[in-house]
């Protein structure tokens, strides 16, 4: 029998290796491929919202309150522009067919069902005014810019409007919200805030303002019309105080205190809407991460310079009542998101019932599952770890109880940690809602004003 040599073996092998090679080639171009495929179509990256804001016109402080002009109009409120300004901050591969759809709705942000409030041809439209990231943006790739009204999208009637973006063929469920108002000039307003007592939930002083909204030269419009009254902390458009009759509307974020209201009949051509036991809280915190020396570009989140402490009423340094994000003054080459690491001090005293947050112009003032603080045990402090945009921000510590099934925050208070401050100058806006008659009926908004304490 022919025995092989020790070269035909080694031929053999690497024979043998060879094909191994071409086939372990071919399957990593094959995956590659599928990759770049599933990349570039997006179906395993489906776009991540990572913040919504809305403002009004081109002025990032001023409310999402649009003005409406109609042949009725006699007076502009001193409240609204003429544009509505929607910006998402998106990290996807490439930029996604997202549509924007409009919906009105009533003063609690119910849906409207009156197919008539919405024009039919100016209701949906694509977003195409896409903005690339930073190269060096490591947290969102693309910003999508909308602004209200354009030739796509038109405002017919007042009153609360939301926009729900969807991924064009992945229409079942939104990815994004935004809220905006619209308002149909019909009365003048003025808004006085007042402080009084009230019964806190919390060891905390009973401070609260008293808000009454005084309506007069109402025009168009008869006292069984004009029926509620909508009172805000500027720039926290999720919590609404609803006042309609003698009791708190439902959809209030303060249904569960003891809130009392009033709303008088229109006497002299005056109506008067009112809402006590409002707590005071306290200004907000003032975080300026617009300087890249100070937060540079990197993965490891930069600890503020000390633990903030409780203040429990009391004014800390570093102080604002302004409410909103601003970013004006940030290079749009450092126009991105740096992970920062928020420690707070409870004094020795962690919140033994509910859970701890931090809410502010970072995340729309609006709390959720990711802006959650953990405790630590050994050194007695609560941290959190989250990307913040550059700019100047508002924020404060927040107390609630975490919903498990709609991943929501309920009983929010921010009197645990930074108490009530009858000295506090925050500023509240009040919106007057009237029942409009035309096209089938709905809630329109005929005034706006706004007010601080004195």
């Amino acid at each position: 029998m022919k025995q092989s040599s020790p070269d035909g073996a080694s031929e053999v092998f690497l024979l043998s290796m060879t094909r191994v090679t071409y086939v372990l080639l071919a399957c990593i171009l094959a995956a590659a491929l599928h990759a770049a495929d599933t990349l570039w179509s997006g179906e395993r990256l489906p776009p991540l919202v990572r913040m919504v804001r809305v403002y009004g016109g081109s002025d990032e402080r001023q409310p999402p309150i649009l003005l409406l002009q109609t042949p009725m109009t006699r007076s502009v409120p001193t409240v609204g522009a003429s544009t509505i300004t929607i910006e998402l901050d998106i990290a996807a591969s490439v930029p996604p067919d997202l549509v924007a759809v409009l919906q009105h709705c009533t003063a609690t942000w119910e849906p409207d069902n009156n197919p008539l409030a919405l024009d039919p041809t100016a209701s949906r439209a694509m977003v195409l005014d896409w903005r690339l990231a930073p190269p060096q943006s490591r947290y969102y790739t693309h910003r999508a810019v909308l602004q209200i009204p354009s030739t796509t999208l038109r405002i017919p009637v007042g009153g609360n409007w939301k926009v729900l973006f969807y991924e064009l063929g992945r229409e079942q469920r939104p990815l994004a919200e935004a809220r905006f108002f619209a308002i149909e000039p019909g009365a003048e307003c003025l808004l006085a805030v007042m402080t009084d007592f009230y019964q806190p939930r919390h060891n905390a002083a009973p401070c609260a303002r008293v808000l009454e909204a005084i309506v007069g030269n109402v025009r168009d419009y008869t006292d069984a019309q004009v029926t509620t009254a909508v009172f805000y902390r500027m720039q926290r458009w999720h919590e609404p105080m609803v006042v309609s009759g003698t009791r708190l509307a439902r959809g209030s974020t303060l249904s569960l205190r003891s809130t009392p209201t009033m709303t008088s009949g229109m006497i002299g051509g005056v109506k008067r809407f009112r809402i006590e036991g409002i707590p005071c809280e306290n200004d907000y915190r003032r975080l300026e991460v617009q300087n890249p020396a100070l937060f540079p570009r990197s993965t490891t989140p930069v600890r503020l310079p000390i633990a903030d402490i409780r203040r429990r009423g009391q004014f800390g340094m570093w102080s604002t009542s302004e409410a909103a994000m601003v970013t004006t003054g940030v290079n749009p080459l450092d126009d991105e998101y740096v992970p920062i690491e928020f420690v707070l001090d409870p004094e020795g005293v962690p919140v033994r019932d509910e859970d701890v947050f931090v809410v502010g112009s970072m995340n729309g003032w609006q709390p959720g599952p990711e802006w959650m603080m953990t405790y630590d045990s050994t050194q007695r402090l609560y941290r959190l770890r989250q990307w913040v945009r550059r700019g100047q921000h508002a924020y404060m510590y927040a107390t609630g109880t975490l919903d498990a099934d709609s991943r929501r925050v309920r009983n929010l208070s921010f009197e645990e940690f930074e108490g009530n401050n009858s000295g506090s100058t925050q500023v509240f806006l009040a919106l007057i809602y009237a029942r409009s008659l035309q096209a089938g009926g709905y809630d329109t908004i005929i005034a706006a004003c706004t007010a601080s304490a004195l």
